[in-house]
């Protein structure tokens, strides 16, 4: 048995090798002192937490391979040629100049020409789902943080059964964790036996955990079907009326936007590299690449709405979609709407809607009263008196959890996706996010925005204040959790 002082400087050796591991990665501030503080405080513990939780472990590998299968499907679809489309936007010289940033760094050039309808009933969006599935000819791909095979769900399997039976090449991508209840149950045997292959997306285990970060999460929600239509938007492939009924929220509320036109295609490239990624690894190659549909049949013009595709996460260089948020709320002239279930935001994200408020921007978010989460809804919590303060409006929803995630800004532009205001959202997980440009589809989130308002109530600054000494504190405590995330 070692001594105990050999063991003692063996930690100090490694706590010091890892520090300076943090100090070269050139993390948050924050971030980089809390994991120092834990790799010193809590002999071993800390750097075993450490190389569970501590590094975005996608490896650069990843990183490199995930632009390359990207840029090529983008070249397959014609969109790394935007033809001018950031110049044609209807919006301000900042959110132009924006829109150009993001086709840079992720390839995803602005589209015109397409057709959005926005769907907020979950069982209008299954029923729906189930018309296109059974109408699909080609291809049918899904991709979803959460599958549980039950309630009105079981009807999408169906569909599903049936599609791949007449010919349809259907492949279901599903986040390893999140979707546990569908890799159990008896669905899983019965979709691959009728010819859909079903993946585990990030899969996570013990041994796993030794080589890779196994809390990364695939949290995208996305769907195509023949490449001509497309779902994205924060709805999990769940019945509300069953799923996490346990947790006494309520019923989840949801949106999914319902698509047409060449966005489909950026979807598609979406999708490709995640499925190429979770089925061949990272020895790929052109005929991998080739297995999956490499052209855009499209030839029709469906719509006339703008749209943009952002998708984020550790196998992206840059926190687009941190960048994006920050940035948008700093070129807001007149109102930021930001819709929620988890809102734990930065130093960066606070401070820039505090700058909007005192420069005559109307700023209010709107979060549920009760989340899934006890510690998720502490955090989000602890910030609440600082917004108040600069008297931004913070509205609870009362009829449910509500999942929607979306920010409007001014009138024209729209973000609807699977974001979350927080940490693990900007930096841990792969996200998927669609940003519109167009003033009508505007109205119609804010009629949206409306009908969530109905069923909210205002949160006070002396309500606020007047709660107990202890729970604020336990608001600060779990707060330092966030950037380690």
């Amino acid at each position: 048995m070692l001594p105990s002082s050999l063991v003692f400087a063996l930690h100090i050796v490694i706590a010091v090798a890892l520090t300076f591991r943090l100090l070269y990665r050139k993390l948050a501030v924050s971030t980089t002192l809390g994991w120092i503080i834990i790799l010193f405080a809590i002999p071993y513990i800390g750097i075993f937490f450490y190389f569970l939780f501590g590094d975005h472990r996608m490896g650069r590998k990843r990183l490199h391979q995930s632009a390359w299968v990207r840029n090529f499907y983008q070249k397959r679809y014609g969109i790394d040629d935007d033809g001018g489309a950031a110049e044609e936007l209807d919006v301000s010289d900042a959110f132009r100049a924006m829109s150009e940033s993001i086709a840079a760094d992720s390839g995803f050039h602005v589209t015109h020409n397409n057709r959005v309808e926005m769907l907020e009933d979950a069982g209008e969006i299954l029923d729906r789902l189930v018309a296109d599935i059974d109408a699909a000819t080609n291809t049918c791909y899904l991709e979803f943080y959460i599958v549980e095979p039950e309630g009105r769900v079981t009807a999408v399997m169906e569909a599903l059964v049936r599609a791949s039976k007449r010919g349809v090449d259907c492949n279901l991508l599903a986040d390893h964790f999140g979707s546990k209840a569908l890799f159990r149950s008896s669905w899983l045997q019965r979709l691959r036996q009728a010819g859909v292959d079903v993946e585990a997306s990030l899969p996570v285990g013990l041994i796993k955990s030794l080589s890779q970060r196994t809390d990364l999460r695939n949290h995208r929600k996305l769907i195509a079907i023949d490449q001509q239509i497309g779902y994205v938007g924060s709805f999990n492939l769940v019945d509300p009326r069953f799923f996490k009924q346990n947790k006494a929220v309520g019923e989840w509320v949801d949106i999914m936007f319902r698509l047409e036109g060449h966005i489909v295609d950026s979807l598609g490239v979406v999708f490709n590299a995640d499925y190429i990624f979770d089925t061949v690894g990272l020895d790929i190659d052109r005929k991998a690449l080739r297995d999956l549909p490499t052209d855009h049949p499209r030839e029709t013009a469906p719509g006339d709405v703008a749209l943009q595709l952002l998708p984020s996460g550790p196998e992206i260089h840059d926190s687009l979609i941190h960048e994006w948020v920050v940035s948008a709320i700093f070129a807001a002239r007149k109102r930021v709407s930001i819709i929620t279930p988890y809102f734990i935001p930065d130093e960066t994200l606070t401070l820039a809607l505090k700058a909007a408020q005192k420069r005559g921007v109307a700023v209010d978010i709107i979060v549920p009263e009760r989340i899934d989460s006890r510690m998720a809804q502490s955090a989000s919590e602890s910030v609440f008196s600082e917004l108040l303060r600069a008297n931004i409006t913070i509205m609870r929803y009362q009829d449910g959890l509500l999942h929607t995630k979306c920010v409007l800004i001014d009138d024209k532009v729209s973000m609807v996706g699977t974001v979350n205001m927080d940490t693990r959202s900007f930096y841990l997980n792969l996200e998927l996010t669609l940003i519109a440009y167009d003033r009508g589809l505007n109205r119609d989130m804010d009629a949206l925005r409306e009908r969530y308002l109905a069923n909210c109530v205002p949160l006070t600054h002396e309500e606020w204040t007047a709660r107990p000494r202890f729970r604020r504190l336990q608001e600060n405590v779990l707060r330092l959790a966030a950037p380690l995330l």
